[in-house]
């Protein structure tokens, strides 16, 4: 019996992102007796997998075939490294660490489970084992304010206020997941419903049932911009500030719709942003735990009838740290080349907002001078009206594409559209995606009308005068290359259907595309068929991650 492992990856294999499970928090007891009961959750914890506890018990490294656990220890953290080689190329890593806090009666335990692979295996996602719910089942849990449980609280109407301090609270580093229930379903199983949704995110965020009355009064004090529909749920990250409501976008909501149409996706989605947020936010205190070195390793006892046997128990433990050292190594070597692949791609797409940004700046700043020249003073800065939030996932966006018909059609694989939702940078694709969305719309009506004559391209460098809505030119292209085009391999993955009034076979290729972000694992793209002229419809076959050509 190894690690637990997470469910299938929903997107292809060169946008997987495999984030190590992991965790921190705070806990209102003395050092020893923390590292005490961690010590027994974890004796318990193997206890389930099968290995020899008596072994470990008596101080020994070798817990089973290609199993190793080693004891670490400096004067203020406690922890254990344990190492699980399967016959698959994946050797799951898990260190749990009890570190002393700057408070006698605080102390941080931390947790990381990880898989490190060769480079011909590709890394599965760790679920969150069941040592984190031991723990927390065994300490009480604190992140800021926030008490961390494997299950949801349930909240009435009278500790309302506390969570909306929570929610708004700053030194809350793990988001809350927030809850509400349906007027129209029994309480005990909208319940039950929640459990399954928020599986994957114990020890990664805390959460929170509201019943029907509290869900009101949440509603009420949160206001508008930042409150919960019936059956929804809303991650709310730290510093939550519901007196602007821009800020209302950091906040991502789940719809009733999505939970119950998809619950095993829904789950997974719900527990993207947590896991990243988890994975970068361990604090200083608590990562000294998961950085103990080889140097800190406490070697088991020797027997002073067998100091041959001892010696030898511990020459294999130190082969097996020194394998460990090297696949660790080999590991951040991995990540750290995998977050520079991301920091440029999120560079390039910052470069590219500025620039639109700058362009868009510039043309408010001339109208606003020519109006101003014209004596206009009340139209050259009174502040335009507000437009329609951004969808900020591809759910919400596939729930309303329907409003752009006629003048866009998504006649694409919704499966693989909503699995960019598992994706650390889903909500700002997903607004990219929409923005497209709607400039395709515009674009179509004004050509449907003989508006605009060039293609859509044309008209995100130059649209025509009057409230219409482009995109930035850059994240269009109006074709593949000629080396896609040729290849009939490339070729065909761009083949999506369209209505045989637009082509009697009812598939056409679709090279003409949107950049939807420019991460090297993923690069996001929508592809569409442009029958504007006339028709005055887009025709979108595939939004996704990128397809496959000479460099994937």
């Amino acid at each position: 019996m190894r690690a637990e492992t997470g469910v299938r990856p929903a997107v292809p294999a060169q946008g997987r992102q495999a984030l190590p499970y992991r965790t921190a928090f705070e806990t209102p007891l003395d050092f020893p007796a923390t590292a005490a009961r961690a010590r027994e959750q974890l004796r318990s914890w193997l206890r389930s997998k099968r290995y020899d506890v008596g072994r470990f018990d008596d101080g020994g490294a070798v817990l089973a075939r290609g199993v190793v656990i080693r004891y670490a220890a400096t004067d203020g953290v406690s922890g254990w490294h344990l190492r699980e080689a399967g016959g698959d190329g994946v050797t799951w890593v898990s260190t749990v660490a009890v570190t002393r806090g700057r408070q006698p009666d605080r102390t941080w335990v931390s947790l990381n489970v990880e898989p490190v692979v060769s480079d011909s295996v590709l890394a599965p996602p760790a679920a969150p084992p069941r040592l984190v719910r031991l723990l927390l089942e065994a300490l009480d849990a604190y992140d800021g304010e926030a008490e961390l449980r494997h299950r949801p609280v349930t909240v009435g109407a009278a500790a309302v206020d506390d969570l909306l301090d929570i929610v708004c609270a700053e030194d809350r580093r793990l988001p809350a997941v927030v809850a509400a229930a349906p007027a129209d379903a029994a309480f005990p199983r909208w319940g039950a419903v929640v459990d399954r949704l928020v599986r994957h995110l114990p020890g990664l965020a805390s959460i929170y049932l509201l019943d029907p009355v509290a869900a009101g009064a949440f509603n009420e004090g949160i206001g508008s911009t930042h409150r919960i529909g019936p059956g929804s749920v809303r991650t709310y990250l730290s510093g939550a500030d519901p007196a602007v409501p821009e800020d209302a976008v950091r906040h991502r909501v789940l719809s009733r719709r999505r939970i119950e149409a998809e619950p095993a996706r829904a789950a997974r989605v719900l527990a993207v942003l947590p896991r990243q947020l988890a994975a970068a936010a361990v604090p200083p205190a608590a990562a000294r735990g998961l950085h103990l070195s080889i140097h800190d390793v406490r070697p088991p006892p020797r027997r002073p009838d067998d100091p041959t046997a001892a010696l030898r128990a511990e020459v294999a433990l130190l082969t097996e740290l020194l394998v460990a050292a090297d696949e660790t190594e080999r590991a951040l070597r991995a990540t750290v080349a995998r977050q520079q692949d991301e920091m440029l791609g999120l560079a390039a797409d910052l470069e590219g907002e500025r620039e639109g940004l700058e362009q868009r700046y510039a043309q408010v700043r001339a109208l606003q001078q020519r109006l101003t020249e014209a004596r206009l003073f009340d139209s050259a800065y009174t502040p335009a009206e507000r437009p329609p939030p951004l969808a900020t996932s591809f759910a919400e966006l596939l729930d309303r594409v329907g409003q752009l018909d006629p003048h866009v059609t998504f006649a694409g694989d919704q499966s693989i559209c909503l699995d960019l939702d598992e994706q650390p940078h889903s909500s700002a694709w997903a607004q990219v995606a929409w923005q497209g969305l709607l400039a395709l719309a515009d674009y179509a009506r004004a050509s449907g009308q003989g508006v605009f004559a060039g293609d859509f391209k044309s008209w995100c460098e130059k649209p025509p005068d009057g409230d219409w809505y482009a995109l930035s030119a850059g994240k269009v292209a109006r074709d593949e290359s000629l080396t896609v085009r040729r290849n009939p391999k490339f070729h065909q993955a761009r083949v999506f259907a369209v209505p045989r009034t637009v082509d009697p076979g009812g598939r056409v290729f679709m090279g003409a595309h949107i950049k939807l972000g420019n991460s090297t694992t993923v690069a996001p793209r929508m592809h569409f068929h442009d029958a504007s002229h006339g028709a005055g419809v887009v025709y979108v076959g595939y939004i996704g991650p990128h397809l496959p050509n000479t460099l994937t």
